[in-house]
């Protein structure tokens, strides 16, 4: 099973288009949110996922948790979680509810960190981009043996990898 994860793309539609065409065949598209895409869009596209804090948003779910291979994952945008201040109340929603991925977006920063078992992914964001980065987005593989997480730009060069075996 293979994720293609990206986040606060902002009406860019040609960036979406780019990397699903770089990344063909994949069991799902996630937006993470903040795509300011109309639901038909973004459904034509092969894509579904969760709201963003944009009032332009699909109607999405305001978070999804999917079960992948015995392992949960949770997907949100991450505003109600309050990620730019800082992962503890993320974290502690993973706790609570024994997710092992945690996926979301809001920040505009690219993150692959685990935390007490749990890996968090922000694939960054595909425009308006912080900190002098680049555009950016996220691969997320989970199989019976491991789980692999690429962050790539947009011309898709590897940025950063995780791989850990189960």
């Amino acid at each position: 099973m293979k994720l293609l994860l990206f986040s606060d793309n902002h009406r860019d539609r040609e960036a979406v288009k780019i990397i699903i065409g770089q990344n063909p065949g994949l069991t799902h598209y996630i937006s993470l949110g903040d795509s300011e895409m109309r639901e038909q869009e973004l459904i034509e596209l092969g894509v579904y996922g969760v709201k963003g804090n944009y009032p332009f948003e699909p109607k999405f779910p305001e978070s999804l948790t999917m079960d992948f291979f015995g392992l949960k994952v949770y997907l949100t945008h991450g505003h109600l979680n309050s990620v730019k201040l800082g992962l503890t109340s993320l974290l502690n929603h993973c706790l609570y509810n024994d997710v092992n991925i945690a996926c979301f977006g809001h920040t505009h920063r690219w993150m692959l960190k685990e935390i007490d078992g749990i890996l968090f992914i922000n694939p960054g964001s595909l425009s308006r981009t912080r900190m002098l980065s680049e555009a950016t987005y996220a691969l997320l593989e989970i199989n019976d043996e491991s789980i692999t997480a690429q962050i790539k730009s947009l011309t898709g060069d590897i940025i950063e990898e995780y791989n850990k075996k189960r």
